[in-house]
């Protein structure tokens, strides 16, 4: 049976057109891709990077819970991320909570939903003593319904935290014996420590696996040419295009290791503000 998969953005509002110019213009082209294979729900919000603080779904459930947002990786005023919390609480009232400071963008489900992989940004979370671990981990299965939680250090040189792309690559389009596509491979086991690295290779079987991305070192902030931020829907995948001499070979390459349509999508100007498609949205099972 089809998931009934719905999918949810921000609506552009003078705000977010003032903040981050080009949005509106871009959330029209790209909700008309997503609406042909979803149902796409708008929401008025003061930021468009949902992934970060819209709810996270129980996988057992459907219930989703709203874990306590408050980043330090952007520059929210209290009042701006209060904004937020209020208009996340108003979108969703039968929410439940879930009582960590972490975003949702650091949560990566593995393929068979037992496990969920939790990334590290210092900016955002801080592990401290094995109590107050323990307590997290505990109350991230409750909100998740997964059965165990797999901690990812920060990836060197992320400076904003795109690890989460990188992890949902490994977990759905994972290429056994890849080649090098433009900086190198990257060993896992200088990324993950051995519990997280072997789960993940009993997945696919792999060493080492092409990091689908392009930083730019003078522009940290920027998210152009980081391809691992697609969206992939039960029904396609979205990916992020840079107007960059790697759009093609990209799609190749993600061509033959799915049955799902390829659905390209123009983020040249959103991605300068830090984030594309998987940034953008946020997919719950109704």
């Amino acid at each position: 049976m089809t998931k009934n998969e719905v999918i949810y953005i921000a609506k552009p509002t003078w705000y977010t057109e003032q903040t981050y110019p080009g949005h509106a213009k871009f959330y029209e082209h790209f909700v008309s891709q997503l609406k042909q294979y979803h149902e796409v729900r708008s929401l008025e919000l003061p930021d468009i990077w949902v992934r970060d603080f819209l709810p996270v779904q129980n996988v057992q459930t459907g219930e989703l819970y709203q874990q306590f947002f408050d980043p330090r990786y952007a520059n929210y005023t209290p009042k701006f991320t209060d904004a937020i919390r209020e208009q996340v609480r108003g979108a969703f009232p039968r929410v439940k909570p879930c009582n960590v400071r972490i975003d949702g963008g650091n949560i990566v489900l593995s393929p068979d939903k037992k496990q969920a992989f939790c990334l590290e940004k210092q900016a955002i979370f801080h592990k401290s003593n094995p109590a107050q671990k323990g307590r997290v981990e505990q109350e991230l299965k409750r909100a998740l319904g997964v059965q165990e939680i797999l901690w990812l250090p920060q990836q060197k040189g992320d400076k904003i935290g795109h690890m989460d792309g990188y992890i949902q690559f490994l977990g759905d389009f994972l290429m056994e014996g890849a080649t090098n596509i433009f900086d190198g491979d990257i060993a896992l086991d200088t990324l993950l420590d051995d519990k997280s690295s072997n789960l993940l290779a009993s997945f696919h079987h792999f060493k080492t696996v092409p990091l689908l991305c392009r930083i730019d070192e003078n522009n940290w902030l920027s998210a152009k040419g980081l391809y691992v931020n697609f969206l992939e829907t039960s029904q396609a995948v979205f990916i992020p295009q840079f107007n960059l001499p790697e759009d093609d070979e990209i799609v190749n390459i993600m061509k033959k290791h799915t049955r799902k349509p390829l659905v390209r999508v123009d983020c040249e100007q959103i991605s300068q503000y830090g984030g594309a498609v998987h940034c953008l949205t946020r997919e719950y099972d109704e």
